[in-house]
């Protein structure tokens, strides 16, 4: 990810300064923030979690660059987000911490409700392609659609990978303003990856009232997902399948799977928002995703960065 001259970051209030960054992207980037951020100044600094802390090696990693970030600035207050219960005990044990998944802060607004009736594919994946997300468990879905791009030194495994979908449509991207329109087209949504954060494309199925076939994982995207409105599949590729064509032959109300996400969400936007409310002493627009990885125009920028020193 390309973040220009501006640092991994959203200034989501001024005065008090509150900022918004996923851990790693600030944690990793700490030399960087320290010339850009005024030595002794006070802040709050609200991290959202990007991969699973509940894997030892992560919360270890996430507790000794926390350590590392508070030392460099110690007027500074540090919250973190996490995004499964799991998560909050082991944080807990060294920082300050809330259950408030990523996917809470999605806005509704962007993603279209999908309509009843049959669908133009029976499943759709929105996912980089990459070891971690498991596409082979989708290789027995006939009428299936890709989409995501991947990393250039990834390229042989890509096109190792994609051989294997001679059936499926691919689509490399998929402008972020669009992506519900296509989510809208397929009878469920696919989550295959063992482990990673809770994935946002997880809340977007929800948000146009798809279903979801799950496998089991960690980092937290059960959460917020509608028990009623997912699948759990075994780590094959047979079960995956047989899960996919029991949404294609059960469909359910979509505006029911919408309703019941907003309602597991609700309470975790409106906690990290009275949060917020409370350090800033007024009401703080909390926007798409925090505008945290997320293509911004340049006056949002400018108004909202931090600029590299």
């Amino acid at each position: 990810m390309k973040f220009g001259d501006y640092l991994p970051a959203y200034i989501l209030n001024y005065s008090p300064r509150i900022i918004a960054a996923f851990e790693m992207d600030f944690l990793r980037n700490l030399p960087a923030f320290q010339k850009a951020i005024p030595q002794g100044e006070k802040f709050t600094l609200i991290l959202q979690l990007g991969w699973s802390a509940e894997l030892p090696e992560v919360a270890n990693e996430l507790k000794s660059r926390l350590a590392e970030a508070k030392n460099a600035f110690p007027e500074a207050r540090f919250i973190i987000l996490a995004n499964a219960p799991g998560e909050v005990a082991v944080i807990q044990e060294f920082s300050e911490v809330y259950l408030a998944s990523h996917n809470a802060f999605l806005d509704p607004v962007r993603y279209p409700l999908a309509k009843a009736g049959k669908r133009k594919f029976d499943a759709l994946y929105i996912a980089r392609i990459t070891p971690f997300k498991r596409h082979e468990l989708a290789e027995k879905i006939k009428n299936l659609h890709l989409i995501g791009s991947y990393s250039e030194k990834e390229r042989e495994y890509f096109t190792e990978t994609i051989a294997k979908f001679p059936h499926a449509v691919w689509s490399q991207k998929v402008p972020s303003f669009f992506i519900g329109r296509k989510i809208c087209e397929a009878a469920c949504g696919l989550a295959l990856s063992a482990v990673e954060g809770a994935m946002f494309s997880c809340g977007e199925y929800s948000l146009c009232g798809v279903p979801v076939v799950n496998t089991g994982n960690l980092g937290g995207r059960d959460t917020l997902l509608p028990e009623f409105a997912v699948r759990h599949a075994e780590d094959t590729a047979e079960s995956v399948a047989e899960h996919v064509q029991y949404w294609v032959d059960n469909p359910i109300d979509p505006l029911e799977v919408r309703n019941a996400f907003l309602k597991l969400a609700q309470p975790q936007k409106e906690l990290v928002q009275d949060l917020v409310n409370s350090i800033a002493g007024k009401k703080v627009f909390l926007p798409h995703k925090l505008n945290i990885r997320c293509r911004l125009l340049p006056h949002t920028k400018l108004l909202h960065g931090i600029r590299k020193a």
